[in-house]
């Protein structure tokens, strides 16, 4: 489902987009909580599914085409933080209520985001790509503010897409082909196949299990709930520094950090040391500080800020059909391999895998902070390009037009 994510948004609309699933998104969670069949469970669950897997790669690239420079990075990490949140709270009525009223409760604040999202406008971007530049600089304003001028930003949305005229899926897959477009998408897709090849599914997917082959002294689901605790306030701590700190050194040092704790609990496991069960929850709180710090939330907030206009919707479908892909193996293999071995063994595993993550960021990660979409449009050009393309811009500033329409140079 996920490679049909770039269709819909181009076809519909972000936005639009987003108000059609949250109504059957909510109606999912409660027809999995009252179903009286098991196959209307299954459909239930399988219509989460469908609807969490366009959410996935929408919101971030919603959310980074409808805010500024300035706080395009708060604005995705405020959402991670929500996430977290919600996450807490799952993990808490879980160990405390039924299994029915946890998942009936899952369904209602879809439609208060629903409400919300009726306030929100469309995205100018899609607008302008539609041709609808005037509904792109009302669009502006409603975001900006009434008595903030948005011609200049509504000028380099135009200008950024003016040689890309691409409204199909056909004119994105051409557009593909040129390096500065193609580029970022293989970088994006090593970074979210190489981040799954980590672990963090599994890590927050089999807590319980992780920690009940692992030996922790703490009731298993006790543990699960601090792992939720901490993503949580270190989300919040996230959101208000990303746009402080930049991009590249918070995923960087976060992804460092994150081998170092998979590190460590991997080795105190591997050499069975008495007295030290409470290394392996350290280790996993740790992980998941690091965790929300940059690495969980840094890949689809870059979703929004590197790939290019033109090929956003088809790049994100992209990345996010790898994700989904490398996920599903992982989650797949991971049962055997831990059967197979040990959970040491696999902590060191994921430890390793974050080191080739951090190399990969250290050589290609460019820095993406307070930068307008449309500046980073061509970060990932051939340098050729680059300064064929600052040469353009430097010869337009030495020419104007006379009154006789003729251009006069300026020595």
């Amino acid at each position: 489902m996920t490679l049909s994510v770039a269709p819909l948004v181009e076809m519909t609309g972000p936005r639009r987009l987003l108000l059609l699933l949250l109504l059957p998104a909510g109606l999912f969670w409660l027809l999995q909580a009252f179903a009286p069949f098991l196959s209307l469970m299954y459909l239930g669950r399988l219509g989460s599914t469908f609807v969490f897997t366009i959410f996935k790669p929408l919101l971030p690239a919603l959310a980074t085409e409808l805010s500024e420079a300035s706080v395009r990075g708060r604005l995705v990490f405020v959402q991670a933080a929500i996430s977290s949140g919600a996450q807490l709270a799952v993990y808490a009525m879980a160990s405390l209520l039924p299994w029915g009223l946890t998942t009936a409760l899952c369904g209602p604040p879809f439609l208060l985001l629903f409400v919300a999202t009726l306030f929100v406008p469309e995205s100018p971007y899609w607008l302008v790509r539609q041709g609808l530049t005037e509904e792109a600089t009302d669009s502006l304003r409603k975001l900006r503010g009434a008595d903030k001028d948005v011609g200049a930003e509504a000028d380099e949305i135009r200008k950024g897409l003016e040689q890309h005229t691409n409204t199909t899926m056909i004119d994105q897959i051409k557009q593909l082909s040129a390096p500065k477009h193609l580029r970022p998408v293989v970088f994006l897709t090593a970074v979210f196949g190489v981040r799954e090849l980590g672990g963090q599914y599994v890590i927050f997917a089999y807590t319980v299990h992780l920690f009940r082959k692992a030996g922790v002294a703490l009731d298993a689901f006790v543990c699960t709930v601090l792992v939720g605790l901490v993503r949580f306030v270190f989300t919040i701590i996230a959101s208000a520094i990303a746009d402080r700190f930049g991009r590249r050194p918070l995923f960087i040092s976060s992804c460092l950090a994150c081998a170092v704790a998979y590190a460590v609990g991997g080795g105190f496991l591997l050499l069975e040391l008495p007295g030290t069960s409470w290394v392996p929850l350290a280790s996993v709180l740790t992980y998941a500080a690091s965790y929300s710090l940059g690495i969980g939330i840094m890949p689809w907030v870059l979703l929004g800020e590197v790939l290019p206009t033109p090929v956003r919707s088809l790049g994100s479908t992209i990345c996010t059909f790898h994700f989904s892909l490398v996920q599903f193996v992982v989650s797949y293999v991971f049962p055997a391999l831990l059967h197979a071995t040990s959970v040491g063994v696999v902590l060191v595993i994921f430890a390793a895998v974050h080191v080739v993550l951090t190399a990969i960021l250290v050589l290609f990660l460019p820095e993406t902070r307070g930068r307008s979409l449309s500046d980073l449009q061509d970060v990932f050009a051939p340098r050729s390009q680059q300064v064929d393309s600052e040469g353009d811009s430097a010869s337009d500033s030495r020419g104007k037009e006379t009154p006789e329409g003729k251009e006069e140079v300026i020595e």
